[in-house]
């Protein structure tokens, strides 16, 4: 990379640009060079974090008849705290890559830092993964997994390395904790190995074949179409019959033209394995073993259970009948909606249209309307902070429950996500996002942003648009799509395409919250930290809300301006105040967990003081984060 290409990066705290509702952090970055061509015309970046899951991209276009500025300066939003152990940026030039650099990204803010960008074709790791897997529709599991950096950079590697190398693939062994084997194995390899497509897969227990349980000479037979075959290996004990068994598998494993066998289970199973199977073991090497023991141990309560879309259900399992899925708990997420601070009149609306979805539901179940579209797409309208995305994710969840969805995850995307840097990309993005989508909820936020700022933009936010109509078009498509942003703005975006508004049945707006509502969410979150107020303290919270909210306008954040104020506020005012007290007592409870009128005063002259930065020159035709 030549040196007179550089970058540097800045965590800000300013809240006066526009930004998704979700966003929580802004990042801005800053490319400054003297030898760019004038041929130039646009410039985009990705950051991923440490675990390679995208955390933020921004793109610039060249203004016609401009010259390149010196500086180009991109702003990125994140959904998560931007500190990462390691970022991974990635920097294209006319759509092509051309950079990379991998940074820390530290806890300071409004403090530039520079960040070393080297040739992109240096890394090939990372060259291969931003180019062939970070658009997998598989990929945000290893997120979702919770599976350690090293585990991931291994799993990069060795899909790199079989690519180049045009022979099948070897069957592959994954070692570690057996719940989070079984997902790799299943969720992750399987996924890669059949490119999602569930019926090509099936699984099987060892156990079950060496005592008997199953027949083998019938799976031999029904294994003849599969792709891959996921294969638990419990701990092994085998009797003489089970040795024969052994012997057959290990030459049938061996043999050319069968599946792809994937092996998973504990590290103590593998060793029974290589004691009772020798000829078996041979097939276990270090190229085709992922090791999950380094990975981060978290309990359950420390991490909402991942959503895994390629269901083991949707794959054969010889032990498991597929009538003995658990039963599904009606109430749950109507329960979360309704314990949702305020929004009385959008629960009221949305009942009603579970209700209308049920009933539907059970006349097609009897036959009396078998015609009856099954489309439930939406639009939300409202003001940043009012909740939209929360109330997204909880709609797959009570759709899935009333049998309309077959899964009911959410996929939260905007524009960022889905325009692409070249003619062509946009397309490719937006079929790996609806494939992602099928069964769920496609959320995207700020939709409006999709359509140009003129008659004359060239933008490629509309392809994303022509891409949803046939989706939106299908009786019954197994997917609900979500458009989200102001009012005023989304009926823009609904005029720019006559087809656009029948397509979407079902609206609902998001009121801004009162007074009480965002005190009910300061104390809520401040609750859920550990946090009590003192009665001054209380006094004082109202306060600040009362002169926050008294010239609010569309730009407020509300939830999210509640979020700020207690986070980036109030927790940082009383580590202040309390880290700076002389000899104070480590183990005083009640000490580090009330909060005193002083932090609700100085959080509030921080919000209101925090250093703006200008707007960057010229006005980006891509999206702004």
């Amino acid at each position: 990379m030549n040196n007179s290409l550089t970058l540097r990066i800045m965590r800000s705290l300013d809240d006066s640009l526009e930004g998704p509702e979700y966003a929580i952090n802004l990042l801005i970055a800053e490319l400054s060079t003297d030898t760019l061509p004038d041929s130039l015309q646009e410039v985009s970046i990705r950051i991923y974090s440490t675990r390679y899951q995208l955390l933020g991209a921004d793109v610039w276009q060249k203004p016609n008849g401009r010259k390149t500025p010196r500086k180009i300066r991109f702003q990125l939003t994140s959904s998560t705290y931007w500190i990462e152990d390691c970022c991974h940026l990635f920097l294209y030039c006319n759509g092509h890559l051309r950079g990379y650099a991998s940074f820390e990204l530290f806890c300071d803010y409004d403090k530039w830092e520079k960040v070393n960008l080297e040739e992109a074709a240096d890394h090939p790791d990372e060259c291969f993964f931003v180019e062939h897997l970070c658009y997998q529709s598989w990929w945000c599991r290893l997120e979702q997994g919770r599976f350690s950096p090293a585990v991931i950079h291994d799993l990069i590697v060795k899909l790199r390395l079989r690519t180049a190398n045009p022979t099948p693939w070897p069957h592959l062994f994954v070692t570690g904790d057996e719940e989070q084997a079984d997902i790799f194995a299943s969720s992750i390899l399987a996924a890669c190995l059949s490119d999602s497509t569930p019926p090509d897969c099936c699984r099987i227990a060892l156990d079950d074949l060496l005592s008997g349980n199953i027949n083998w000479w019938v799976t031999k037979e029904y294994l003849a179409d599969k792709k891959v075959l996921i294969v638990q290996v419990d701990p092994l004990h085998p009797n003489k019959q089970g040795e024969n068994i052994l012997t057959f598998l290990t030459d049938w494993f061996k043999s050319p033209g069968v599946p792809t066998c994937i092996f998973h289970g504990s590290p103590e199973s593998f060793d029974l394995l290589r004691l009772h199977a020798h000829d078996m073991a041979e097939l276990i090497e270090p190229n085709t073993t992922f090791d999950l023991s380094a990975q981060v141990v978290l309990t359950c309560d420390s991490l909402d259970e991942p959503h895994i879309p390629l269901e083991k259900a949707n794959m054969l399992d010889f032990r498991i009948p597929k009538e003995d899925k658990e039963p599904i708990r009606m109430t749950q997420a109507s329960q979360k909606l309704e314990h949702l601070i305020g929004l009385s009149q959008l629960k009221a609306d949305m009942q009603d249209a579970c209700l209308a979805a049920r009933f539907a539901q059970e006349r097609r179940e009897l036959g009396l309307d078998p015609h009856e579209e099954n489309r439930h797409h939406m639009i939300f309208y409202g003001n940043p902070g009012t909740g939209k995305t929360t109330v997204a994710r909880l709609v797959g969840e009570l759709y899935h429950q009333m049998g309309v969805l077959s899964k009911g995850h959410t996929v939260e995307t905007c524009r960022t996500d889905l325009v692409g840097e070249y003619i062509g990309h946009t397309e490719n993005r937006m079929k790996e996002v609806l494939e992602q989508a099928r069964g769920g909820v496609l959320f995207i936020d700020e939709a409006y942003t999709l359509v140009g700022r003129s008659k004359e933009s060239n933008d490629f936010g509309k392809e994303v648009i022509h891409a949803l109509l046939p989706i939106l078009s299908e009786p019954d498509p197994d997917l609900i799509v979500i458009l989200a942003g102001y009012e005023e703005k989304m009926q823009t975006l609904l005029q720019s395409n006559p087809g656009l508004r029948d397509r979407f049945p079902l609206q609902f707006y998001f009121e801004d919250y009162t007074n009480d509502e965002l005190y009910a969410i300061a104390c809520q979150t401040l609750q859920e930290r550990g946090f009590v107020l003192t009665p001054a303290a209380e006094q004082r919270l109202r306060a600040a809300i009362a002169r926050a909210t008294a010239h609010r306008d569309t730009h407020f954040g509300n939830g999210r301006w509640v979020h700020n104020l207690v986070e980036q506020g109030i927790v940082k005012s009383m580590a202040r105040r309390i880290m700076s007290m002389p000899g104070h007592d480590r183990t005083d409870r009640a000490l580090l967990s009330t909060v005193e009128a002083a932090d609700i005063d100085e959080a509030e002259a921080r919000l209101d003081n925090r250093p703006y930065l200008k707007e960057p020159q010229p006005v980006r035709v891509g999206f702004r984060a």
